[in-house]
């Protein structure tokens, strides 16, 4: 059995034991100019110490600092020593303080630093750091001008290099006095200023990276490379492109707008369907070229190109420049393409998506017009496309022609308006024979060279009736030899109010 005052004391002893073990777990080895802290473990010793990284960024030397304390008020004398391998230990003190309550020691090489921490009066500490100085480094490979080597870019590819040197961290077991080292790892990232750029595997080929799909703009090329301890190093090279990209974009000339309105005849989309009051995509159908290449010095543009035929083209040498072609071969697609070079002679070539269609001729004639001045079918006009000349006749019940035109530009011919020639008689309501003669651009020919004189053989056999265009007049049968086709007909002519 133990007396109280044993116990008593055994009980201070064991107070003063963990007061002491409480203060060397909050004394401390500290630096206000560290880029990274982290912590050595030993194969021999069980402790552990810490490591204060110093970031050598772009080479530029930062040396290393160290603060110690001890927690709580108080001031102590401290004794700095630095670890030696060559001993093995630590040398003679280089730096002491005495009464103060922390101490600083700067311009500090890598290597192991020991700090004493005393008071005289019980308290006496030791604490270990390293202090590593990173040289970590990432180049890319350029010329001095910082551009890519002209050697690593071709027009089917360009090649980046990049050069990573990672720091070793070296160090001693301060029991066993073992030489120990590490090899810092690091990561790293290709990426560039070029949003449309997809640099390939990069973050797993750094040297050399090769890209097939070369940017066709400058484009500043970035490799980033971070080691495990944290420090970043970034370098860069400048590629000028020598690729060149082709594109370009279509309008069609609007031949209605043509005649009414010529500032604003351009349409880029115009309708695929056919019609007198809008423009369409029948022949002679004028194209404009617009030219949205990049980085181009010359372009071909080919716009005819049949296989064993003909081919069409012209050079351009402006990217502004605009070029216009007129396909007058109805009933046909069309693949024109555009070839650009650059200064350095790359080549690409950009085709349409869908090719140019110009479409077939042809004719829709109207049986009735109502020339009564309302803004409603005012007017004897035929639906049409891809016309290349047209003829309308126009001869009344007793065979006398009343309007006969040689129409030069069909989109600019406004119709018969119902008058005696060009007089401004009017012609009486009534039935009148129309004969529409036509041919297409692809070659489609509406006529018939006997219809007037069948017309006259036969027109005593007509009774009045309204008409349907596209057939022989109603109501007295059908004429000997008459035409069948939609180009020949009876049109009938109101001059009462009203849509018909």
């Amino acid at each position: 059995m133990l007396s109280s005052g044993v116990v008593h004391k055994k009980l201070i002893t064991g107070l003063f034991l963990a007061l002491f073990a409480w203060q060397a777990s909050w004394a401390q080895i500290n630096s206000a100019t560290a880029d990274h802290t982290d912590t050595i473990r030993y194969p021999v010793n069980p402790g552990e110490d810490l490591l204060f990284v110093f970031y050598q960024v772009n080479r530029v030397p930062k040396a290393g600092s160290l603060t110690a304390a001890l927690p709580g008020p108080g001031n102590y004398d401290f004794e700095w020593r630095r670890y030696n391998p060559s001993i093995p230990g630590l040398d003679a003190p280089f730096a002491t303080e005495t009464g103060v309550s922390s101490s600083t020691i700067s311009d500090l090489e890598e290597g192991g630093y020991q700090v004493r921490i005393r008071d005289g009066s019980g308290t006496d500490t030791t604490f270990l750091a390293w202090v590593m100085l990173d040289e970590f480094r990432a180049e890319v490979e350029k010329e001095a001008d910082g551009t890519l080597p002209v050697y690593k870019r071709r027009c089917e590819f360009v090649s980046i290099s990049g050069f990573v040197y990672p720091d070793t961290l070296l160090y001693y077991d301060p029991v066993s006095h073992e030489a120990l080292s590490q090899t810092i790892g690091y990561r790293f990232k290709w990426t560039s200023d070029n949003d449309e750029l997809k640099i390939p595997y990069d973050t797993v080929l750094l040297h050399p990276n090769i890209s097939y799909l070369p940017p066709y703009e400058d484009t500043w090329y970035i490799l980033t490379a971070t080691d495990n301890l944290g420090m970043v190093e970034v370098d860069s090279v400048f590629y000028e492109s020598i690729q060149t990209k082709a594109s370009f974009r279509v309008e069609y000339l609007d031949k209605v707008l043509e005649t009414t309105n010529p500032d604003n005849m351009w349409d880029p989309d115009l309708p695929s369907d056919w019609s007198a009051d809008q423009g369409s995509t029948d022949a002679k159908l004028t194209v404009r070229f617009i030219n949205e290449s990049k980085n181009g010095a010359t372009y071909e543009w080919v716009f005819l190109d049949t296989l064993g035929g003909t081919k069409q083209s012209e050079i351009t040498n402006d990217e502004e420049t605009i070029t216009e072609f007129t396909y007058e071969q109805a009933d046909e697609y069309y693949y024109p393409y555009l070839v650009s070079t650059s200064e350095e002679d790359c080549i690409d070539t950009f085709r349409l998506e869908d090719p140019i269609f110009v479409v077939p001729s042809q004719l829709v004639i109207p049986n009735v017009f109502t020339p009564n001045d309302d803004g409603i079918n005012d007017k004897f006009v035929f639906k049409h496309q891809s016309l290349r000349s047209c003829k309308v006749t126009i001869v009344d019940r007793a065979g006398k022609i009343v309007y006969r035109r040689k129409i030069d530009d069909i989109y600019a011919w406004e119709g018969w308006d119902g008058n005696m020639h060009t007089s401004d008689r009017r012609a009486p309501e009534g039935q009148y024979y129309y004969i529409v003669e036509a041919t297409g651009y692809d070659g489609m020919e509406y006529k018939d060279p006997n219809i007037i004189e069948r017309w006259k053989l036969n027109r005593g056999n007509k009774s009045p009736g309204s008409g349907t265009g596209g057939t022989a007049p109603p109501g007295g049968g059908e004429p000997s030899g008459a035409s069948q086709t939609m180009y020949t007909g009876w049109v009938y002519l109101f001059r009462h109010t009203g849509t018909y």
